[in-house]
């Protein structure tokens, strides 16, 4: 499963759009390993889905546009006078490739920029332009641009598994809890069938001739 994945996402194209209804493409390799259709990297195009489908030995599928429209070489470009330091854009870069701070004028890192376009829509003011580049800045662009995507997704499923193994932990704690009093308590219950036995021994004796009442009594107060 693991080579398959790697030999889907070498194929796609890096934008890490989203436009497959998957945060970017090394997911959309994973879904497409678990059975999901192939046919929606409308960015990469019928190039793309022809080389999947040799993976995967399944021609059956065509090219689904609903999940366009394609992307060009392009990478954004932020008006900076216009820029109000909102941070939106950052928060939306899959690959991190604008760089700023909260009320200060934001810049986008060519070297990075895969022109996914998501920068554009949640910018308040419109100070985002896209510009046209040459498919060779695009490609290098996208192959940089994937190992920092890769790693926010390796670090967001290390994050989402401590997450996962704290709440287990916790649980481990509340169950151990809940344990050691049901112990106790058992402990507890022990003790007082162990005494109802002696008493009840101790009563078995009464009609003993050689032994006491008075000294059955003695012993079951010492109980």
């Amino acid at each position: 499963m693991t080579n398959l994945i790697e030999l889907i996402n070498a194929e796609l194209p890096q934008f890490q759009c989203g436009r497959c209804d998957t945060p970017g493409c090394r997911p959309y390799a994973e879904e497409i390993a678990k059975g999901s259709p192939h046919n929606r990297c409308v960015p990469g195009g019928q190039k793309t889905l022809d080389k999947i489908s040799i993976l995967l030995n399944d021609n059956s599928l065509s090219l689904d546009h609903d999940y366009g429209p394609e992307l060009k070489p392009q990478v954004a470009n932020i008006i900076e006078d216009d820029c109000i330091g909102c941070t939106k854009c950052i928060d939306a870069c899959p690959v991190d490739a604008i760089s700023g701070a909260p009320n200060l004028m934001h810049n986008v890192i060519n070297d990075l920029c895969t022109g996914c376009e998501l920068c554009i829509e949640p910018c308040p003011v419109d100070c985002i332009e896209l510009v046209d580049i040459n498919e060779e800045q695009a490609l290098l662009a996208r192959s940089h641009s994937e190992y920092f995507f890769d790693l926010k997704v390796e670090l967001d499923h290390r994050k989402k598994k401590k997450a996962k193994m704290n709440k287990n932990i916790s649980k481990n704690v509340d169950l151990a809890g809940l344990i050691n009093q049901k112990l106790e308590n058992r402990n507890l219950d022990k003790g007082l069938a162990l005494k109802k036995l002696q008493l009840a021994m101790l009563d078995s004796h009464k009609t003993e001739k050689h032994i006491s009442s008075a000294d059955l009594e003695e012993l079951k107060k010492q109980l």
